[in-house]
C-alpha cells in the first residue's frame, strides 16, 4: 500500500500541499502558490482568432484578416515558453496529470462568455492512450470544467488512425497525416469547443472543424494551453 501511494505521488496524483512549480507550501491557493501565480507569462492582446499578439484589445490580425480560419474563436493561455512548456512536458511524458488540472484552471479563466455548450478534448488513438495511461487533453478539461459551467464531451470524437507525431512533420505533411484520422459521431451541438494542448500549425483543428461543420455545429471554439503558429 505504501508503495503504491509513494507510486501516486511521484507521479503527481496526490497533491501535498505544494506549489507544482516551486515546491513552497500553497494551502490557501491550491497547485500554485501565489508568488509563482503572479510570474506567469500570457498574452496581452491576443488576436482573437488566432492569439497572436497585438498592440491592442479586440482588433484581428492582418493574417487573419486575409486568411479567416476555419474556426471561430481562439483562446490560448500564452505562448509555448516557461513554465508552461515545463508543466505540459510534465503531464505529457512524466504522468504529472496534476499539472493538467493546474492549467486548465489557468485557461479558465481566459474564458469569456458567451460559453459554449461542450467541450470536445483532442482524442488520442487507442494505442497512444493506452501506453500512456491517459489523454492529456482530457485531463486539461477537467480543471477547465472544475472552474466553468461546460460539460466535457469525450466519446464523440475519435482517432481511428495511427498517424506519426506531428511534431516531426513540416506543415504540408501533418495536413496529410491527419486527413480522415478522425471519426465523429452524430451531435446536435450548436456551439462547441475544442480543447488541444498546443496549437503549432493548426492543422489538427483543421480536421476536427470539417468534421463538426459537416454535422451543422454553428459556432467552434478553439482552446489550447499554448501556441506556436507563425504567420
Amino acid at each position: 500500500m505504501i508503495k503504491r501511494l509513494r507510486g501516486f505521488a511521484q507521479s503527481g496524483s496526490l497533491w501535498w500541499g505544494q506549489c507544482l512549480l516551486c515546491r513552497q507550501d500553497c494551502q490557501q491557493q491550491p497547485l500554485i502558490c501565489r508568488q509563482c501565480r503572479e510570474a506567469l507569462p500570457g498574452l496581452k492582446h491576443p488576436c482573437p482568432l488566432c492569439a497572436f499578439p497585438l498592440p491592442q484589445q479586440g482588433a484581428h490580425c492582418g493574417h487573419c484578416q486575409r486568411h479567416p480560419p476555419a474556426w471561430d474563436r481562439m483562446r490560448v493561455l500564452a505562448d509555448y515558453e516557461y513554465p508552461f512548456e515545463q508543466l505540459i512536458q510534465r503531464l505529457k511524458y512524466q504522468h504529472q496529470r496534476l499539472a493538467g488540472r493546474l492549467l486548465g484552471q489557468l485557461l479558465a479563466e481566459r474564458i469569456s462568455p458567451p460559453l459554449p455548450e461542450v467541450i470536445l478534448p483532442v482524442p488520442l488513438h487507442w494505442w497512444r492512450r493506452w501506453r500512456r495511461g491517459y489523454n492529456q487533453a482530457e485531463e486539461i478539461a477537467r480543471g477547465l470544467a472544475s472552474r466553468l459551467p461546460v460539460a466535457i464531451d469525450c466519446r464523440s470524437l475519435r482517432r481511428i488512425r495511427a498517424t506519426p507525431a506531428q511534431a516531426r512533420l513540416s506543415r504540408k505533411a501533418r495536413r496529410r497525416n491527419l486527413h480522415r484520422a478522425f471519426r465523429l459521431a452524430p451531435v446536435h451541438y450548436r456551439h462547441v469547443a475544442l480543447l488541444d494542448d498546443v496549437i503549432t500549425t493548426g492543422s489538427t483543428m483543421n480536421e476536427l472543424v470539417g468534421l463538426l461543420r459537416r454535422q451543422g455545429v454553428e459556432t467552434i471554439e478553439v482552446w489550447a494551453l499554448c501556441r506556436t503558429l507563425e504567420h
